[in-house]
């Protein structure tokens, strides 16, 4: 599993004085950025072989100002030509579960500009992190 730690930014609170459900999607970003850093050398955007495809998310718990939060992540599903994270986002000294979501992610060429089945090479890279 990966885990990358959020640091919460006051923007990122609603009027309610908790995390707006919008800013959990540029979390799970951060999170796919983790693994992009972790397995692809990425010099031009266009070096991302991949376009996501789905999100689905389930808002547990509210995330709180002075809470610190980590997501932990990983590989639940390997298709042809598509993949699958699922993620959780929890509270760093507590556990508390605040996030499930998955995404679904197409193996893409940008400057081709078409999907393609993912190469035995990144589907190593993906098992290694198969949860």
């Amino acid at each position: 599993m990966i885990r990358t730690e959020i640091q919460i930014r006051f923007n990122d609170m609603d009027p309610m004085r908790r995390v707006n459900n919008a800013s959990y999607s540029a979390y799970l970003e951060l999170a796919r950025l983790d693994f992009c850093n972790r397995y692809l050398s990425v010099q031009e955007l266009e070096d991302i072989p991949f376009v996501m495809a789905r999100v689905e998310m389930d808002l547990i718990a509210s995330v709180l100002p002075g809470d610190s939060i980590y997501i932990h992540t990983w590989v639940s599903k390997i298709g042809t030509s598509s993949w699958e994270f699922s993620y959780e986002i929890k509270n760093q000294k507590t556990d508390v579960l605040y996030v499930k979501a998955k995404t679904v992610q197409v193996y893409f060429d940008y400057r081709a500009q078409t999907k393609l089945p993912i190469p035995n090479e990144f589907r190593i890279c993906l098992e290694k992190e198969m949860g």
